[in-house]
């Protein structure tokens, strides 16, 4: 069973052999070092085998020692650097194995590793070798972990105990399934991590996309990532251009949309084109709108700047514009044909503009993901500094969340309402601060108001609430509603929202981490008086 093996991964040096024993000891199981049964396996030590059997004998036996570890229950497994890059291994435990993640710097490995004497692949020239490691491997490493940990931060003794408690709460909680839409409405990957910018050409010519490049972004965007996106498409032979709208939530209407269909058509757009969306929310969603309308269609890209597109709003093929009676009234479904969200650019995001975005994917955890909720409560201070790996597998995890949601209900049918937790009293209070407020902030908000009405109900624990706050004021965001807002406007304002049905308003509401209800029956007495001890900073379970 899964969540009967915990397997170490991660480069030569990041501590699997050390940390390994303490958490074994610490839970009671056995353990195992790979290069151990290796040895025992081949009758030498590795460096000798290596030497004289190759390295290709070497990754077989390694194989065939994992299986057999695999084959026992309770056990923690120390594997070599090198297990992910061979196919079954990876499926050996992703299937087997809750798989943790230890990483550490380039110096702090060349460090450790300095005296080794039993690393064949690190003699010679070892730090452009380790580099070399690391760049092929972390990837892998990625998308394969269920829990991550820097190992430079805490002692092998808190690396274990943070293990082990993070293992009794989620072990059997689903982890990042590849980043991957599958809908009716179309198919397509996601991928998200540093410097995946400078891919795009290539993603583009696998997917067999060789029309005119039409480049949508804002006035704020463009100057900062734009010239990065049209040299690599212009090197590579993409004729491209690009045009960019207002920033900013009050112009995502349809007189901008108007602007943009009147460049596209007055520059000779054809449907064999493509429209890429390089910017966050808003540019997402009326890029989308424009590609899902303009000659009745044509193929979008999007390119997400914000840790909001990156792990929401950029995946699921929702697009539209706001209308006065409230946002996104007015929209089609498009499904974009590749998501590249490339971390680098969160580097030129103010910090509260960061912290608003993962305001998205908290709410992902508290809905259906308990571990990727653990995972923002352990590492907020990583991904509120865009420290690396933390970032881009968070946002990996989130998006995953989202892209699993999307692919079971393209059209918000079934589980896709889930994903408005939050969102029913924070458009609201979005609409009513007239988007001087951060979207994030609003639904940081929502979430509190929602996430204490499922308490008064009984849906919900105390203690899982506070979990929900303490998580949201971890990352910088607002817990009460400002007592500007009129609770009874705030209520008219959410009543207008596309989440009625039969006119009574829907609400998402959890019942514990990781799983939510819907609830049509909610008392609009109660919403008042939740909105209201909110504003007040009182007891509000």
């Amino acid at each position: 069973m899964k969540h009967d093996i915990i397997a170490l991964i991660g480069l030569s040096g990041s501590g699997k052999s050390t940390v390994g024993p303490l958490l074994a000891e610490r839970l009671g199981w056995h353990f195992v070092d790979l290069d151990q049964a290796i040895a025992q396996r081949v009758g030498s030590d590795l460096a000798t085998f290596f030497a004289s059997a190759g390295e290709e004998a070497f990754r077989a036996e390694e194989a065939a020692a994992l299986a057999d570890a695999l084959r026992r229950p309770a056990v923690v497994i120390a594997t070599g650097g090198g297990i992910v890059e061979r196919a079954d291994n990876r499926e050996r435990l992703a299937a087997q194995a809750w798989t943790v993640w230890l990483h550490a710097p380039l110096t702090t490995l060349l460090e450790r590793l300095a005296e080794a004497d039993d690393r064949p692949l690190l003699r010679d020239a070892p730090a452009e070798r380790l580099a070399a490691m690391l760049a092929r491997r972390a990837p892998l490493y990625s998308a394969l972990a269920d829990w991550i940990v820097t190992t430079t931060a805490h002692t092998p003794a808190e690396i274990a105990e943070q293990i082990a408690r993070a293992h009794h709460r989620l072990a059997a909680s689903p982890s990042a399934d590849a980043l991957r839409v599958s809908t009716p409405g179309g198919n397509y990957a996601i991928h998200a991590g540093a410097g995946l910018l400078e891919r795009l050409p290539a993603h583009l010519a696998e997917l067999g996309l060789r029309g005119r490049v039409w480049l949508v972004s804002d006035t704020v965007v463009l100057p900062l990532h734009g010239a990065r996106v049209l040299d690599g498409l212009r090197q590579a032979g993409l004729e491209a251009a690009a045009y960019a709208i207002p920033a900013g939530e009050q112009h995502k209407t349809l007189a901008t949309v108007q602007q943009v269909y009147d460049w596209l058509l007055g520059s000779g757009v054809e449907r064999g084109d493509l429209l890429l969306a390089l910017g966050g929310g808003v540019v997402g969603d009326l890029a989308g709108f424009v590609a899902a309308t303009v000659l009745r269609g044509i193929a979008l890209v999007h390119l997400p700047t914000t840790v909001l597109a990156m792990v929401d709003s950029a995946i699921g093929g929702k697009t539209g514009v706001d209308h006065a009676a409230g946002k996104n009234l007015i929209g089609a479904f498009h499904q974009p044909r590749l998501v590249l969200a490339d971390t680098t650019t969160l580097t030129t995001l103010p910090p509260a503009e960061r912290a608003a975005g993962w305001a998205e994917a908290i709410k992902h955890g508290v809905i259906g993901d308990a571990g990727l909720f653990e995972a923002l409560r352990c590492q907020a201070a990583a991904a509120l500094a865009l420290r690396e790996p933390e970032t881009g597998w968070l946002i990996a995890r989130a998006a995953a969340y989202k892209a699993r949601v999307v692919s079971d209900d393209e059209r918000e049918q079934g589980q896709r309402i889930t994903l408005n937790y939050g969102h029913t009293l924070g458009h609201a209070i979005e609409a009513e601060s007239g988007y001087r407020l951060r979207h994030g902030e609003a639904v940081a908000m929502g979430m509190m108001a929602a996430g204490t009405i499922a308490a008064r109900l009984g849906l919900w624990s105390a203690e899982e609430l506070e979990q929900q706050r303490q998580t949201l004021l971890a990352f910088g965001l607002p817990v009460h509603i400002p007592a500007v807002f009129d609770p009874e406007r705030l209520l008219a304002r959410a009543a207008s929202d596309k989440k009625m049905r039969a006119r009574r308003l829907r609400w998402v509401l959890p019942t514990r981490i990781g799983a939510t209800t819907v609830r049509d029956d909610v008392p609009p007495e109660l919403v008042l008086e939740v909105v209201r001890a909110l504003q007040h900073d009182a007891d509000v379970t």
